[in-house]
């Protein structure tokens, strides 16, 4: 099995499926709490032991050559003395960290990231700021404020307009949820609220809440008398946590989400003993089994550390000791965030997909059919995921607009949303609330089809995003654009906006429904063949209605569609 570095997104979802069948379901319902660490920002902000590097690069490039009594030496000593012999044999303290070697500089500073607390809680004589290594050395300003979210951050948020996460719990101090926010919805707080004292949870409104509980850089910089000494790092803060006034709203919803939804934990160690004391007190009254499925707990993780260990150790108490190697082997998915996040989304996506076209299909239809169904937008999952293999920001870019341009063409006719635009809000159990009239169930169903086709080798299908029609299907060499549009009223938005060509040869616009009372407006009133020989247009409903079977739909499909 590849490594969790290794792990593809289509090898993602295989494991997925095959060890792990309950879990995606789980994710869509939104029976999940995620829990995210550093791991998650690893290529956008300075991991910890980068931090620890700088920390030492500050006081060794500060220090005054051949004074024992200097400050910053002091300050430095005090550090490094938490090395071993043979760990203090990799420094080179006459040169700028940078230029170490890189094995020894990993050493150094990856033995000192597991006392971080420690190191930044480490005085430095004349200053009087107790977190000043923290904000001068480490600079939290300049290195916990960027804006630019990596394919984790937006997967994050992408799931949450689909209502998979109502609880995200960050132990990061980054903007980066919240540029991702911003870039999906355009505007931070339209849908996640991020929530650190009493008065954030008072004024939130939102479908979901972000909770920072080591605290928020740009709040701290912002608003540094509030928020700057709600920046948690320093051994004494740790400690004090669960007395900490300011924290004591949040850690009860922490300690409640614990005892209410399953836990995924994503680039997250739980080494923290704030950390660990918040799930010793969430366990109390809890009651979560093992062997249940999906199971509570999950750790994206290739092997798990001390601390994730220690959190099914107070979970799943008298149970742990007793059944150690089966807890730990099954709360471990070898997957990292960026690969785990992508592979969920599409998932969510499938599922949400498949609960439409199965409410668009004919009662009649037994499982039989509408699982031959179903399986065309799993064929459309898996190939999607097989273009995630290189530049996987690149990849959740370009689904982005491909989703946001065939939603906005199917709900407006137009694209200038230029937003993120849900299959819905509400989780999957709540996909039967969406109203009839929005034609998903018709376009989920088409887009069943399509997959059914492409697996059955009568077409490949791949977006057409560069050239605005959602799909694009290739047959034999001959390519056809694939449009999608809610009813007749919105097709003809799509042609006066200009995005359809009444003319062109080789497309194909499907319509959830064609009202009668609307075709008298549409200036292309004929449907299937036998209309324009360039555009032919497909009323799904009517399509589907008449299919007496799953084979009967796919070859009405295809004769309506002349495909």
């Amino acid at each position: 099995m590849p490594t969790a570095w290794e792990i593809t997104v289509a090898e993602t979802l295989s494991l997925l499926d095959s060890d792990f069948p309950e879990v995606a379901h789980a994710v869509a319902s939104g029976r999940y709490a995620l829990w995210l660490g550093s791991g998650i920002s690893l290529n956008r902000v300075v991991g910890v032991p980068a931090v620890i590097g700088r920390v030492i690069e500050y006081l060794r490039s500060n220090m005054a050559d051949g004074n024992p009594a200097c400050r910053y030496k002091v300050a430095l000593d005090q550090i490094l003395n938490l090395l071993s012999g043979p760990e203090k044999a990799c420094l080179h303290l006459d040169q700028p960290i940078d230029d170490w070697p890189p094995e020894h500089r990993k050493v150094v500073t990856c033995r000192l990231a597991e006392f971080y607390s420690r190191v930044l809680n480490t005085p430095v004589e004349g200053e009087h700021e107790v977190d000043f290594l923290l904000w001068k050395a480490v600079d939290v300003p300049g290195s916990f404020t960027g804006e630019d979210p990596d394919a984790e951050h937006l997967c994050v948020v992408m799931l949450t307009l689909e209502g998979a996460f109502r609880d995200i719990s960050s132990a990061n101090w980054d903007y980066l949820i919240e540029s991702a926010e911003l870039k999906l919805t355009g505007a931070v707080g339209s849908t996640i609220d991020v929530c650190i004292r009493a008065p954030d949870f008072q004024g939130a409104g939102g479908r979901a809440k972000l909770l920072k509980y080591h605290g928020c850089a740009v709040r701290a910089v912002t608003d540094q008398p509030v928020y700057r000494p709600l920046l948690i790092a320093r051994t004494p803060q740790i400690q004090q946590y669960r007395m900490n006034a300011d924290y004591h709203v949040l850690r009860t919803h922490l300690v409640s989400t614990i005892q209410q939804r399953r836990t995924l934990m994503i680039g997250f160690s739980a080494q923290d003993i704030d950390v660990q004391d918040i799930f010793l007190e969430g366990a109390q009254g809890s009651a979560w089994n093992w062997t249940d499925d999906p199971k509570a707990f999950l750790f994206a993780e290739e092997d798990l550390k001390p601390g994730q260990c220690d959190v099914l150790a107070a979970m799943y108490a008298g149970a742990y000791d007793a059944n150690r190697p089966e807890i730990e082997a099954a709360a471990r998915v070898r997957v990292y965030a960026k690969t785990l996040l992508i592979a969920l989304f599409l998932n969510v996506l499938e599922l949400k997909l498949a609960a439409f076209a199965d409410l668009g299909l004919p009662a009649a239809w037994g499982p039989g059919d509408r699982n031959c169904l179903a399986a065309g937008l799993r064929q459309i999952r898996d190939s999607a995921a097989t273009s995630a293999a290189a530049d996987r920001l690149s990849f959740v870019h370009d689904l982005i607009a491909a989703l946001s341009l065939g939603l906005d063409l199917f709900n407006n006719g137009r694209t200038d949303h230029g937003r993120y635009i849900p299959l819905s809000t509400g989780a999957l159990q709540q996909i039967g609330d969406v109203s009839a009239a929005t034609g998903l169930r018709q376009a989920s169903v088409a887009l069943a089809v399509l997959g059914r086709g492409a697996a059955d080798g009568d077409w490949a299908i791949t977006p057409d995003v560069g050239n605005t029609a959602p799909l694009k299907l290739d047959q034999a060499g001959q390519e056809t654009r694939v449009f999608f549009a809610a009813n007749d009223d919105v097709a003809v938005q799509m042609i006066q906006n200009g995005h359809v060509d009444p003319d062109a040869d080789h497309t194909v616009l499907l319509l959830s429904a064609s009202p009668t009372a609307s075709r008298a407006r549409n200036p292309i009133n004929k449907y299937g063949r036998g209309s324009n020989p360039g555009l032919r247009q497909v009323c799904m409903r009517t399509v589907i209605e008449g299919a007496a079977d799953a084979n009967d739909l796919m070859t009405a499909f295809k004769w309506s569609a002349s495909l």
